[in-house]
């Protein structure tokens, strides 16, 4: 069995505050506040094989969800892929899972990034095929494809063949799904996987997926109970319906020198590529505005200013005892 899907993610709002929703725009920076903000994906493309797409595929992704809060990135994903995967004779361990979230920062292709180890990437689920030892965040990464190993869709064209023409649409009853990529379009989600300078490789199994190499820089923290659980009505209440939510956090300044407001394009696809999001946001600055023309002290001058002062409170000190005394 071919097992393919492949959506889009991100955003999400708790109860009370305020939402912004990402519908089928074309790549168009979501800039990251203290609000959940959701993209969603589309509901017919996460392929389970002759199982089809829609409600009844364990691969069926829903939608994303990210914050920026006090330095803090947040990350929350709703999908019928359990944290764990899904248990599958055809893969080379048994079980098709989720694949690395990848940031690019650089402005190129993602092939063209990871070629030049120019990603972060973050490792979050314990049971995949990622290169990277331990889940958290790493800086330098270079990506892979472990779709092969997954019994994935070869290239981006089979995958997007095979949903909308082929695949049973367990949502309708009728035959054919609607491919997404949540933040982005089909034709743009193309561009981004597949070229390599400049020019279009949709070669076999060459969608990254993974972590390759890297270096890890710091840890994640899963989401409490109930951030999760305010997060899945959020995301029910736009349609993601799917069997199971998933948020964690970093710090921001673990993505090194992208302190100040910085594009990102952000992509997580499931091992086999059966089904996956990308997305593109703006993550805010974590530094405290300098006035222009008002230069910072350097530590050096900072710390002679202090000792200046205090010699000139101590010299009066004195000069005080003396007229005292006389």
């Amino acid at each position: 069995m071919k097992i393919r899907n492949l959506s889009t993610l991100i955003g999400v709002t708790a109860a009370a505050v305020c939402v912004s929703l990402i519908t089928g725009q074309a790549a168009q920076a979501q800039v990251l506040g203290s609000n959940w903000t959701y993209t969603m994906d589309s509901f017919a493309d996460g392929n389970d094989g002759n199982d089809g797409v829609g409600k009844n595929s364990n691969y069926e992704m829903y939608g994303m969800a990210m914050k920026a809060n006090d330095g803090i990135i947040s990350i929350a994903f709703n999908a019928n892929l359990a944290l764990a995967g899904q248990a599958y004779s055809g893969a080379a361990d048994g079980n098709i899972g989720w694949g690395d979230i990848l940031f690019n920062f650089t402005g190129k292709s993602l092939k063209d990034a990871s070629a030049t180890g120019s990603l972060f990437g973050i490792r979050f689920a314990g049971t995949n095929d990622s290169g990277a030892a331990t889940t958290g965040v790493y800086s330098g990464v270079t990506a892979q494809s472990v779709t092969q190993q997954n019994s994935g869709f070869t290239t981006f064209d089979e995958y997007q063949s095979w949903v909308n023409n082929n695949a049973p649409n367990t949502n309708t009853g009728t035959t054919g799904g609607a491919i997404g990529y949540g933040g982005a379009t089909v034709a743009e989600a193309k561009s981004y996987l597949t070229n390599a300078n400049g020019v279009s490789q949709d070669t076999n199994y060459g969608q990254l997926n993974a972590i390759a190499s890297g270096t890890k820089v710091g840890d994640i923290n899963f989401l409490g109970v109930s951030e999760i659980a305010s997060l899945a009505s959020g995301f029910a209440g736009l349609g993601g319906v799917g069997k199971y939510t998933v948020g964690f956090s970093f710090s921001q300044s673990l993505l090194g020198q992208f302190m100040n407001p910085a594009n990102a394009v952000i992509t997580l696809l499931e091992e086999c590529t059966n089904d996956g999001m990308m997305l593109t946001a703006t993550l805010p600055s974590t530094e405290d505005p300098v006035t222009p023309g008002e230069p910072v002290p350097e530590p050096a001058t900072m710390l002679g200013l202090a000792l200046g002062g205090l010699g000139l409170v101590k010299a009066k000190m004195k000069q005080r005892r003396a007229d005292a005394n006389a």
